[in-house]
């Protein structure tokens, strides 16, 4: 029997969609319990760290982006039994977890130009760099996937952050960045084409979320 799952996060995808994806492609029931920013100053105190995302557990409390995704993995099947093959799988997560991070630096720039210009160097730069690996570990694993013809934790996460990128709302970073990374953008297509994955945005037209169905 599943447990009674509640996720607290934002409206919009940030770092609960991972979560959401995974809960979703397992089959998973849960309580998406999105709220306006509005709302937080509110919420804020109930929260374990003062912070979102929190996945409520038969009414515990689970913080942590990194831990929730790992249990979310877990309960929905995409985290390998086999000591080593987990192993590698984290591997593989904490190699793209890193990329995602390439842009943090970059949230705090008030000045607009000047965003702009360091997201442009991330680009030209550190990622042009993740993703060349990237593009080598899903070629070694069969060209599918991150770790082999099925998808994984990391698959999601990959697609979460390529998603993010291109979706319009980070200035500086272009959205047909995925165009010069053909064997990536493959990779986006592949997760939005999972029936479960495609249900969830079949009835988005416009906004962050756009970026979640199969790119053109």
């Amino acid at each position: 029997m599943s447990p009674n799952l509640k996720l607290h996060y934002f409206d919009f995808p940030g770092r609960a969609e991972a979560t959401r994806l995974m809960l979703n492609y397992g089959g998973i029931p849960f309580e998406d319990a999105t709220f306006q920013r509005e709302q937080w100053a509110s919420l804020k105190p109930k929260m374990p760290f003062g912070q979102v995302p929190v996945l409520e557990v038969d009414g515990k409390m689970l913080a942590q982006t990194s831990a929730i995704e790992r249990y979310a993995a877990k309960l929905a099947g995409l985290a390998p039994a086999d000591p080593w093959e987990a192993a590698k799988v984290d591997e593989v997560l904490g190699f793209v977890a890193e990329a995602n991070d390439l842009f943090a630096a970059t949230y705090g720039i008030k000045d607009a130009d000047a965003k702009i210009k360091a997201r442009q160097e991330v680009c030209a730069g550190p990622l042009k760099d993740k993703f060349a690996k990237v593009t080598q570990m899903i070629e070694a694993a069969g060209g599918e996937f991150l770790t082999g013809s099925k998808p994984t934790h990391p698959d999601f996460v990959l697609f979460k952050l390529t998603s993010g990128l291109v979706g319009g709302t980070m200035d500086g970073v272009p959205t047909d960045l995925l165009d010069a990374y053909p064997v990536i953008k493959a990779h986006h297509n592949r997760v939005a084409a999972l029936p479960t994955v495609a249900k969830m945005y079949e009835k988005v037209t416009e906004g962050p979320y756009l970026a979640y169905k199969a790119l053109p």
